[in-house]
């Protein structure tokens, strides 16, 4: 034979919490004092006392390779072998957006040609280029 059972609201009837503690535990996210975050600078400020005052700052893009006027060759020419600088009659020809080749600077000296797009050039540097034959743009 079936036992006949009450339905546990039937039993609850009559009581004000209906099993559930306080009222107020009833509510959305009543018990947990809010959803995320909220309360951090009241009642949960000692678990996020520790966040404030700090500025999260993203870090820079890479821009590319900076390389001095003496490095210049040894450079070209690894980037000759992947094919990612031109070479035409003795003339190196360097898009810095394709090799990523951000500035040339004006350590040293050079005796290649070389023809620049794309590129910063510091004044020393494409001066010492200009007079080793070579073009900046």
């Amino acid at each position: 034979m079936v036992v006949r059972r009450r339905k546990k609201t039937n039993k609850l009837r009559g009581k004000r919490h209906h099993g559930k503690g306080n009222t107020k535990n009833r509510r959305g996210s009543g018990i947990r004092g809010g959803v995320g975050k909220a309360g951090s600078h009241k009642h949960k400020y000692s678990k996020y006392y520790t966040e404030f005052g700090i500025k999260i700052r993203l870090k820079p893009k890479d821009k590319g390779d900076n390389i001095n006027i003496s490095e210049l060759e040894n450079y070209l020419e690894k980037k000759l072998k992947k094919e990612l600088v031109a070479k035409n009659n003795e003339v190196f020809v360097v898009d810095g957006k394709k090799c990523g080749l951000h500035k040339i600077l004006g350590r040293g000296n050079t005796k290649i040609k070389v023809e620049t797009k794309n590129v910063k050039v510091t004044p020393d540097a494409k001066t010492k280029i200009e007079t080793a034959g070579g073009k900046t743009e």
